[in-house]
């Protein structure tokens, strides 16, 4: 659906809801003048007409918040187009603070990063005791790369001191595939053989300790931290499960926002609690606000989105590997400026937001 179609619905449907709401308002206050008598009793008061107006109140807020958020987000703007160096595909993201861009994938036993302006700016060559493929990629609270490697099941960690700059941690994996690390700096890898996230923590000597695991998983692909400190995880053919900071359960998007997923693959989240998940089947990626219901940000022009990742200034980068190239686009109206109050618009842009 066309979305000045879909906003002008959901327009007309919010102006039904407020006259119902006050034609339910106004018959609810003509029984209740009774009560502001002196006589005894309820009057013509029922339970069920409270029951009705809270119903009525409840839903023009949903509309309220839906309405809101079709203002905050924009959709399919699309800004630049990023090539990425190599023959083969693209699925994993991580975006820096100062505007550059990790990206790997299928493109070669390579690390790429890219500039703020897209350009090719440095390679990290993936070699230890032989070559490999990197499958994630994530940002490390030492401020270095760690990648997961399916193939060997290990994780590695960029250690440019080191002989060879690659250094393995935490074990064995069983077919590791998304990585991530959260707000303590805690690693997040999802294996997806194994069905399981595991957590720990990796110290400056590359020893691990503070390990934990989640099982029960189907297919997991891609990870993301919360910005609460839970974290969030994309199942093959599935789902999006929810997790709090100490590895509860916490729920799903399908069962929150009554979404039904193809094949959920690239997840992130951004400051203000925005889940954000490619779907390769349906080739498209659709938004998850705290509040109010999904949004379709990004409807076409996709051929196999598999990674993506978000700066704070309201730019989503999507690692599109049928087309071996990042497309960056606009997804919030206004940049938010303060991490701490995400909901106020800033009129500050991204030094690398584009015109």
């Amino acid at each position: 659906m066309d979305s000045s179609l879909e906003f002008s619905r959901q327009k007309e449907d919010l102006v039904r809801t407020v006259r119902s709401l006050q034609v339910a308002s106004q018959n609810t206050l003509q029984k209740a003048v009774p009560l502001l008598s002196s006589q005894p009793g309820l009057g013509l008061l029922k339970l069920s007409h409270v029951q009705q107006l809270s119903q009525k109140t409840t839903q023009v807020c949903r509309d309220l918040e839906d309405v809101g958020n079709l203002l905050l987000f924009r959709k399919d703007e699309l800004a630049q187009k990023m090539t990425v160096p190599g023959t083969g595909g693209s699925s994993s993201l991580q975006w820096c603070s100062d505007g550059s861009l990790y990206v790997c994938g299928d493109n070669g036993p390579y690390v790429h990063l890219l500039n703020s302006h897209g350009r090719p700016s440095q390679a990290f060559y993936c070699c230890d005791d032989g070559l490999f493929l990197p499958d994630g990629v994530t940002m490390t609270r030492f401020g270095t790369i760690a990648v997961t490697d399916i193939a060997e099941g290990v994780v590695r960690i960029y250690s440019p001191n080191s002989q060879p700059p690659w250094i393995k941690v935490g074990g064995n994996f069983k077919s590791p595939r998304g990585i991530a690390v959260d707000g303590s700096g805690r690693f997040l890898v999802a294996e997806y053989a194994a069905g399981s996230v595991q957590a720990f923590y990796v110290d400056r000597a590359y020893r691990v300790h503070g390990g934990k695991k989640v099982s029960g998983l189907r297919g997991p692909q891609q990870i993301c931290a919360t910005p609460e400190g839970g974290f969030a995880v994309s199942e093959e053919c599935g789902d999006v499960k929810l997790f709090t900071s100490n590895l509860k359960p916490s729920g799903s998007l399908s069962e929150k926002y009554r979404h039904t997923f193809g094949n959920p693959a690239g997840i992130c989240a951004d400051p203000e609690g925005n889940i954000l998940v490619a779907d390769v089947q349906k080739r498209n990626v659709t938004l998850f606000p705290p509040t109010g219901s999904s949004i379709c940000i990004v409807s076409k022009g996709l051929c196999k989105p598999e990674g993506i990742t978000c700066s704070p200034f309201g730019l989503l980068y999507v690692a599109d590997s049928g087309e071996n190239c990042v497309k960056v686009y606009k997804y919030r109206a206004r940049p938010y400026y303060s991490v701490t109050s995400p909901r106020r618009s800033g009129e500050a842009s991204s030094p690398t937001a584009m015109s």
